[in-house]
């Protein structure tokens, strides 16, 4: 049968309906147990619609159910007691359906029930009601009395099942047959009855499925360029713009070329941001064309062409004014304006933040062997810009005004670089000096320590000081720059910093902050999560080398057979990770399998030290097992031996050789 739900609603947020995830939808369809096909979503700025075909009853699972415990299911004579019996009667079963489980509180018995099948239709309010539920909206509001709680309100709900109307109250309202189109191109309801729910929106001017709606603006953009003019596709406002629209109309406009006289990052800035256009390049430069995404259509498109241009227009002479007006003002002399603007309450001022990160950049300029003079003044100037007329108005260009200012007042150009290259990795576009690489790690790690500090942790998708961001922009850059850095020695420097502004935090702060890179830089990996923990769960203080483990630990483990990877592996297995003696007395050695382990492990520590120091570790790993001289000394020492001098001696003997291990991978986390 065919399932159709919708929820009209007022103007849905455009960003938010970014959150609606297929997953959920199934998920919660089969935690109900329906079995379904083709599945879809559809969303508009007006509604949220679901499509799916299912069987007519929800599918029967086997349950286990525990009973009572095996020590009074037999009497002496070892036939069932009534506590069995009556168990078994509940549950419909018989005595050859029962199993006994070994559980921590000891051995009980259990059985297999099948579930009930019961009505989809009967579920489907409650699915709908669990798939709105799950969608983690930023912001949800009440109307009328006060009684409901959405994105917005609500106007229609639709459900049905092939031609029928399904019984289901949401938001007050009842569900119906009928919905209703493009809020200007079309009139009264919609009946749905016999009806293709995509092809009968079309015809009323709402393209319901977003992909198409996506296609179409693509197309569009495509067709409106040329040799000498490319509207370039940025998908994130692409995203945004589709969710804006119903019935999409792209239409091209044009504005004064003499406003290109600006920089070309605040028209890009106000064309995206502000007014949702597309911009277009000739030869990486802006041209003065630009295509607005219209969600109406008129006898006369011109003259919302002409709209769209005026506003825009409007627009541009304001930021000619604000860039004349910065220019007259040096950004040296803004920074001590910047102890009037509040970081965060438990943070201090930004000008407290600018003086930090003027330290810590410099500290990692020399870790990196950058100029340590230019960073300084970059960070100093840093977030001057802040305080600008443009970036007022302009939030998103922040940063690149700060460079544009800095070149215009003879500012060195590696400074004026290095203020552009702060807030960079940003598009795929990454800082190309070391000493912005300083300043940009400095802005992350500083934000971190301090929304850790000021317990600002993101949850769930809420992370208003961009954390998570800032994390991953320190693992892309340490990846894309091939550095070698140490992060524990740069966050212990950080702390130190906010610890002489006077700011109080926990010990554990320090731990808060690794594990939260760490836990970004597992997540970035889709596959051989295993073989990830193996490495960071070990040591994670440089980004760049734990990548090359990794690889390395990929490589090895795919070319590597069961019985080499084992040997390796029993050495964690008997060793316990409390066990921290190394020292050997060879006097105690009563075979000469250890003798020959012994003189192994000792050759192997000299022998891979080139490995390390030239970060080959796959020749490390090659080099290190030996599976015929390990399982060799396990097959014939017995290691927990009686006499417990004997036992210890040979724990430290494979703890030696486990260290060498460490060097690259704890084998413990691989599945073997």
């Amino acid at each position: 049968m065919r399932v159709l739900f919708e929820l009209l609603t007022e103007e849905l947020p455009a960003k938010e309906l970014l959150y609606i995830e297929d997953e959920n939808l199934l998920n919660i369809l089969s935690k109900h147990n329906i079995e379904y096909e083709n599945p879809k979503i559809y969303y508009t700025p007006r509604r949220i619609a679901v499509e799916f075909d299912c069987l007519e009853f929800t599918k029967q699972t086997n349950q286990k159910v525990s009973g009572p415990p095996k020590s009074v299911c037999f009497d002496n004579n070892n036939q069932p007691t009534k506590a069995l019996i009556s168990f078994l009667e509940k549950n419909n079963a018989n005595l050859d359906e029962c199993f006994f489980e070994d559980t921590k509180k000891g051995t009980y018995v259990g059985v297999f029930v099948k579930s009930q099948s019961n009505p989809v239709k009967e579920l489907l309010c409650t699915v709908f009601s669990e798939f709105l539920n799950s969608i983690p909206f930023s912001k949800q509001m009440r109307w009328g009395s006060g009684e409901y709680l959405f994105l917005r309100p609500v106007h229609n709900v639709l459900l049905m099942v092939d031609n029928n109307v399904v019984e289901c109250t949401m938001f007050g309202k009842q569900s119906v047959s009928y919905t209703f189109g493009h809020r200007f191109l079309s009139e009264g309801k919609i009946n749905l009855l016999n009806k293709n729910y995509k092809e009968e929106l079309k015809r009323y001017f709402v393209i319901v499925d977003q992909k198409e709606r996506e296609r179409i603006i693509k197309d569009s953009l495509k067709n409106m360029s040329s040799e000498k003019k490319q509207y370039i596709i940025d998908e994130d406002l692409l995203k945004e713009v589709v969710n804006l629209v119903e019935y999409p109309n792209c239409l091209e406009g044009s504005f004064e070329e003499e406003f290109l006289e600006l920089p070309q990052a605040v028209l890009i800035s106000s064309m995206k941001a502000n007014q949702k256009y597309f911009f277009s390049l000739e030869n990486g430069k802006l041209t003065n064309r630009f295509c607005v995404v219209s969600n109406i259509f008129t006898d006369d498109d011109t003259i919302i062409i002409r709209g769209n241009e005026r506003v825009l227009r409007a627009r541009f002479r304001d930021a000619v004014f604000f860039y004349q007006e910065d220019l007259k003002v040096k950004l040296e002399t803004l920074v001590d304006k910047l102890k009037t603007m509040l970081f965060h309450k438990k943070l201090g001022t930004m000008y407290e933040r600018t003086m930090r990160l003027v330290d810590l950049s410099a500290y990692i300029a020399e870790l990196l062997n950058a100029q340590v003079n230019p960073v300084k003044r970059a960070a100093y100037l840093s977030k001057a810009d802040l305080l600008t007329h443009m970036v007022y108005e302009f939030p998103e260009v922040q940063g690149v005004m700060g460079s544009i200012y800095a070149k215009k007042h003879f500012e060195d150009d590696l400074v004026s670089q290095c203020i552009y290259e702060q807030y960079l990795p940003k598009d795929e576009i990454f800082p190309q000096t070391k000493e912005g690489i300083a300043l940009s790690l400095a802005d992350k790690f500083d934000l971190i320590a301090g929304g850790m500090i000021a317990d600002l942790k993101p949850t769930g998708n809420k992370d208003p000081y961009a954390l998570r961001r800032a994390a991953l922009s320190i693992i892309k850059i340490a990846i894309h720059s091939k550095l070698n850095f140490d992060i524990t020695d740069i966050i212990n420097f950080t702390l130190l910093l906010y610890k002489k502004q006077g700011i109080a935090f926990d010990k554990q702060i320090f731990d808060t902050i690794l594990e939260f890179i760490k836990v970004r830089f597992i997540n970035t990996f889709e596959e051989h999560v295993e073989i990830v923990k193996s490495v960071v769960e070990v040591n994670f203080n440089d980004i760049y080398k734990s990548l090359l483990k990794i690889e390395a630990m990929k490589t090895f483990y795919s070319e590597s057979d069961e019985q080499t990877l084992f040997s390796v592996k029993r050495v964690f297995n008997i060793v316990p990770d409390e066990f921290d003696k190394i020292d050997i007395d060879e006097s105690l050695f009563a075979s000469s399998e250890e003798t020959e382990f012994f003189y192994y492990v000792s050759g192997l520590r000299e022998n891979l030290k080139q490995f390390l120091q030239n970060k080959d570790y796959l020749s490390y790993l090659r080099n290190l097992v030996n599976k015929s001289i390990v399982s060799s000394f396990f097959d014939k020492v017995l290691i927990m031996d009686k006499d417990e001098k004997i036992k210890n001696n040979r724990l430290s003997l494979l703890n030696n050789y486990k260290q060498l291990v460490l060097k690259v991978a704890n084998f413990k986390y691989l599945s073997i």
